[in-house]
């Protein structure tokens, strides 16, 4: 019997932000995938991606609050951060948002603006600039703090290509504006919960399973801060589908559910 690929390390920003306008549901940013990806091709998830060895650069750092930094020593260490400056990465490679600010606070809008921004973006996409060389040269700090931990996936067993992902949800800052990179992400959108389910179920939006089962927990809030807060130790913890074919379809079965086999130690 042939065993199961050994799962990369992942991460995941869920971006959200309060309804628009006004009073109207709150949304979370979505991108869809390439139709030509090698993993999980077009569909619609939310920006993420593999952690880089860049990502475990002790240089980084300087680039991080000496409090956080402290902090996710207490969390897990050397991978915690690893984990969370990914995903500060690839959000801004995938859709443009920094996570991040200077001596003057919050990154600045007409920074973001700029074309040095998105040529140096482009340079950090294509590993012409590394995302540490970049935050050197705009005097940046990443506020890893804006990631506030939501759930763990893990790709099912039977799979060819697996990661194990963490999830984090990310109010959008200030007034940065959502700008996907083509070339990861040929189409990006805000949309409630609610609405991404709903178009799911009627065939126009495509999603794989970790994602609808987050978009299904997330539509139990009626805001962000509600998500957030609802959080708990238990929520983090590794969750494993495993995928089986029924009645001549393919299904996912969760821990717990009648079928389930767990993994050999």
């Amino acid at each position: 019997m042939t065993e199961p690929a050994i799962p990369v390390d992942a991460s995941t920003v869920i971006l959200v932000r309060h309804g628009q306008p006004v009073g109207t549901p709150w949304e979370c940013y979505m991108i869809r995938r390439p139709v030509r990806s090698d993993f999980a091709a077009d569909v619609y998830v939310f920006p993420g991606g593999k952690v880089d060895p860049e990502d475990r650069n002790p240089s980084l750092a300087r680039h991080v609050h000496l409090d956080a930094w402290l902090d996710l020593s207490a969390e897990g260490g050397d991978e915690a951060r690893a984990l969370r400056v990914a995903a500060t990465r690839e959000l801004f490679e995938e859709v443009g948002i920094l996570l991040a600010g200077d001596d003057h606070g919050p990154v600045r809008t007409e920074l973001l603006e700029t074309a040095e921004y998105e040529t140096v973006r482009q340079d950090v996409i294509a590993g012409r600039v590394g995302f540490d060389d970049f935050l050197l040269r705009h005097n940046l700090t990443l506020e890893l703090d804006m990631l506030h931990p939501f759930a763990r996936w893990i790709t099912p067993r039977e799979l060819p290509r697996r990661y194990d992902t963490r999830f984090y949800v990310a109010l959008l800052p200030g007034s940065q504006v959502p700008q996907p990179d083509r070339s990861e992400a040929p189409e990006g959108l805000w949309v409630s919960p609610n609405e991404a389910l709903r178009r799911h179920d009627s065939a126009t939006f495509p999603l794989v399973f970790a994602t609808k089962m987050n978009l299904e927990r997330m539509a139990r809030y009626r805001s962000p801060e509600q998500l957030i807060a609802s959080v708990a130790p238990v929520d983090l913890e590794p969750v494993t589908p495993q995928r089986v074919q029924r009645g001549g379809r393919e299904m996912f079965l969760m821990p717990g559910d009648e079928g389930y086999a767990e993994p050999s130690p």
